[in-house]
């Protein structure tokens, strides 16, 4: 027996507004290429390159409406419309501190302490 599923998709565009420590020539050189994680959740990241973003969503005052260029750069088209902006900001990563460097630190303490 054979199963059809039928599966719902739903589209939502979303004007992204990068703000922070970037120009326009690193945004050239990253291309289209981006990754975005936790994108349905209330603080999404952003990488592009080696750039770190981290956002949130606000409602647009008004309505964003996005158009193409024709190939000849003449006219635009209409191409969509969004009323949520997603407002990203520069992050810095730090490293992690494993379970073994506290340790170390830990153990390093105790033994200062203990020669004193």
């Amino acid at each position: 027996m054979i199963k059809l599923y039928r599966y719902l998709f739903e589209e939502t565009h979303i004007l992204v507004e990068v703000t922070g420590i970037i120009d326009d020539e690193t945004l050239a050189k990253c291309g289209a290429s981006c990754r975005i994680l936790g994108l349905d959740s209330e603080k999404p990241i952003l990488q592009l390159g080696s750039y770190v973003f981290a956002g949130e969503y606000k409602d647009t005052l008004g309505t964003a409406l996005f158009f193409e260029e024709d190939p000849e750069g003449q006219k635009l088209k209409y191409m969509c419309k969004s009323n949520r902006t997603l407002t990203m900001q520069r992050a810095v990563l730090k490293p992690k501190k494993s379970a073994t460097a506290k340790k170390d630190g830990e153990n390093q303490t105790k033994e200062q302490s203990q020669m004193k």
